[in-house]
């Protein structure tokens, strides 16, 4: 007996979506959604949207309209919402160089991502589950590909994955429900289906063993593994690494000590933040992090693929980072009695004329000047070549590019700062320093710049 293993207060106040290809599986999984519909409608008083979606692929010709009318007409038949979509594999595959299953699976995953709010029901089954074991271990996968399907992740649910095909296949026989069979699941040309019609029976005929149960065990155990790993991994993390919106500063003192499935799952993971998703990154890609880490000097860079980067900085740090598409070059002229608008970096600078009596001299958020040094013109901007600043403590002239180094200003923040300068000398570095002769006197008449 097959029944739908799912926690009823995770799903009864969704929209539930169905993946609905017409084949066993999904024929078996959405018949059980509609006696689940029916028995949560009653048992709880709630009202429940349940709607089957169907990728075309367009891949069989006219077995894919075949598929796509019997879809039509099992959902007329059980009153249930028919979602279409229509996709070109072929195209998409040759376009980002992908395999035709490696296309189609992407395609239907950008529809799937579209009901995020509600819950979408996968129909894999035991089997499947290890088939991916099996083909992740063709990959050199670690411990997390061994871990197998989720039976529930994000607003992902597969609660076939304790019954194996031979079971659903009982269960559709026995309660009438109608199928169809995608021609191409015959073709041994596609891996997975090697691996399903081929390899697997063979196995299981050479050992009397059963190769889908002992997979779908080993990622039992994978899985208590993992976890436990998870775990340090994230005591590390929170300990050496400090999160911003687009970027991961890591504290790597010591960092040689950590056991490497730590430091590379605290990579992977501050990567993941940058990035947003872990697609492409690959173990070689850890390993010449961790070589940066362990045998680079300050200053050197680190460049991944989709613009990720990687500084190594002083005093014991790393920063992972996204390098910026756009241009940061910005110049524009303060007006000394209203506001200046600099739309690249969203800042207002609001001017105002007053006496300074005294104290601090800037913050994160305003500035004092000697207004008689800077009334006759002054510009925000990033910084130049060609610039310099005359430090307030010492005699001497020095270059920008020397003050940043000497004061241990991290490379990837050098563009980000603004500063105020009349031709290339340095007014006020933005948080940092106001040069030697724009500081403001006491007493004097001052121009006070705020930062909004």
């Amino acid at each position: 007996m097959i029944k739908l293993d799912l926690d009823d207060n995770l799903i009864k106040d969704k929209n539930w979506y169905a993946a609905f290809s017409g084949g066993p599986d999904s024929g078996c999984l959405l018949y059980l959604l509609i006696k689940k519909k029916e028995q949560i409608e009653k048992e709880y008083k709630v009202e429940i949207n349940l709607s089957a979606i169907h990728v075309n692929h367009n891949l069989r010709q006219s077995e894919s309209i075949r598929d796509e009318n019997f879809c039509r007409q099992f959902c007329e038949k059980y009153n249930v919402k028919f979602l279409l979509f229509n996709v070109n594999v072929s195209d998409y595959a040759q376009l980002e160089k992908l395999t035709i299953e490696q296309a189609a699976r992407i395609l239907r995953y950008e529809i799937f991502e579209r009901y995020s709010d509600g819950c979408v029901f996968l129909g894999h089954n035991k089997d499947d589950n290890a088939e991916t074991i099996f083909m992740n271990i063709l990959r050199g996968s670690g411990i997390q590909g061994l871990c197998g399907i989720e039976k529930v992740s994000n607003h992902y649910y597969r609660p076939l994955l304790d019954y194996t095909k031979k079971q659903i296949m009982e269960f559709n026989h026995k309660n009438s429900i109608e199928y169809i069979i995608d021609s191409s699941n015959n073709s041994n040309y596609y891996m997975r289906n090697f691996v399903r019609n081929e390899l697997f029976p063979s196995i299981n005929e050479k050992t009397g063993k059963d190769i889908s149960s002992n997979l779908v065990s080993l990622a039992s155990l994978a899985k208590q593994a993992q976890t436990y790993i998870d775990k340090q991994i994230e005591m590390e993390f929170k300990k050496r690494v400090t999160l911003e919106e687009d970027s991961a500063l890591i504290d790597i003192l010591d960092f040689i000590t950590l056991d490497e499935i730590i430091s590379s799952g605290l990579l992977r993971k501050a990567i993941q933040h940058v990035k947003k998703i872990l697609k492409d990154v690959e173990k070689k890609h850890i390993e010449i992090i961790i070589n940066l880490i362990n045998n680079s000097q300050s200053g050197s860079v680190l460049e991944l693929k989709d613009g990720i980067r990687v500084l190594r900085l002083q005093n014991d740090r790393v920063r992972i980072y996204k390098q910026a598409d756009k241009d940061n070059n910005f110049c524009e002229n303060i007006n000394m009695e209203g506001d200046t608008h600099i739309d690249s970096r969203g800042i207002t600078v609001q001017s105002e004329i007053s006496i300074f009596e005294g104290g601090a001299e800037y913050s994160k958020r305003w500035v004092m000047l000697d207004y008689e040094a800077v009334r006759e013109g002054l510009v925000i901007r990033n910084r130049r070549v060609q610039d310099f600043i005359y430090p307030s403590k010492g005699n001497g002239k020095k270059s920008l590019k020397k003050y940043f180094i000497d004061n241990k200003i991290d490379s990837d923040l050098r563009d980000k700062l603004f500063i105020l300068a009349i031709e290339n000398e340095i007014v006020y570095i933005e948080n940092k320093e106001i040069g030697k002769r724009f500081r403001p006197k006491k007493g004097n008449k001052a121009l006070r710049l705020e930062f909004i």
